[in-house]
């Protein structure tokens, strides 16, 4: 099973819009060699200062817990093995909720300019956490948002002990080691080992949650989390993002003729006027 998907463009070299990697060359005998690497989507990771994840953690105990305003009727999560499993809605409306909005949203614009290369807004509008103790895990699943793209992300906050010792480069199942308990499973296809001997991509990848670090990706993109059994709390925050086009990145998608139709577009829809002459033109 994968397990470090942040090794796959080690050297960090030049991408082009799609992520695929480009200007690997060597000259061997003045043959020019270069591999053109397919990739599918982007996954985000980012460590966040530790002050800030005391101040987060702090606001938890202090006004999400006692408030506990109860988040679990629209997920899936099966936290219940303890008196304090919970998922409890994080809101936006404090000074601490306004600041951790501003940072996820300065995260997702970041992600989609540097993993897209979209000139694209996002806005987080949706945010939780998660209490999770011995036994509880999450299905696989993926997230909803308002918006055709979206994204979707994790904060881990506090780690056990027993999933702190696990080895996150080696991950293995075998002789049930118990080697990804507590992991978060992410899965974007269905390949398996024959496949990927015969060349195919590995399209899963088992991560090591880790106090402080953020992985954001796709809402489309499922995932899971597995079981621990062991002392102690695994707490995340989950979050959403809406995606919303600027106007620069809606016109780079289209032909002469349909960028110089945009604004009456919008302009009529505005209006509330009909397109259909439009539509007779073409």
């Amino acid at each position: 099973m994968g397990a470090n998907i942040f090794k796959n463009n080690p050297d960090q070299k030049e991408v082009d819009s799609g992520g695929n990697v480009l200007h690997v060359e060597e000259e061997n005998n003045e043959m020019k060699f270069a591999i053109w690497a397919i990739s599918s989507h982007s996954i985000a990771r980012v460590e966040l200062p530790m002050g800030v994840i005391d101040e987060i953690n702090e606001h938890i105990d202090n006004v999400i817990i006692p408030k506990h305003d109860d988040f679990s009727e629209g997920l899936i999560g099966q936290l219940k093995n303890d008196k304090k499993s919970a998922q409890l809605n994080f809101p936006f409306d404090d000074d601490i909720g306004k600041q951790c909005k501003l940072i996820f949203d300065k995260v997702g614009d970041t992600f989609l300019a540097k993993g897209y290369q979209r000139e694209s807004k996002t806005d987080c509008y949706q945010c939780w956490t998660n209490h999770a103790y011995a036994g509880d895990y999450n299905p696989y699943h993926d997230h909803g948002v308002q918006t055709t793209a979206g994204l979707s992300g994790v904060l881990w906050l506090e780690v056990p002990e027993c999933i702190e010792k696990l080895d996150e480069e080696n991950v293995s199942l075998n002789n049930a080691s118990g080697g990804a308990d507590g992991f978060l499973h992410l899965v974007w296809g269905t390949n398996n080992r024959k496949d990927i001997l015969r060349l195919h991509p590995n399209t899963e990848a088992a991560v090591k949650p880790k106090v402080g670090t953020m992985l954001v990706f796709p809402n489309w993109l499922k995932h899971s989390v597995f079981p621990f059994f062991g002392e102690g709390e695994r707490r995340s925050m989950a979050m959403n993002w809406n995606i919303y086009e600027t106007e620069e990145e809606l016109k780079s998608w289209m032909t002469a003729r349909e960028s110089s139709k945009f604004g009456i577009s919008q302009l009529n829809r505005e209006s509330g006027i009909s397109d259909e002459s439009e539509k007779n033109e073409d």
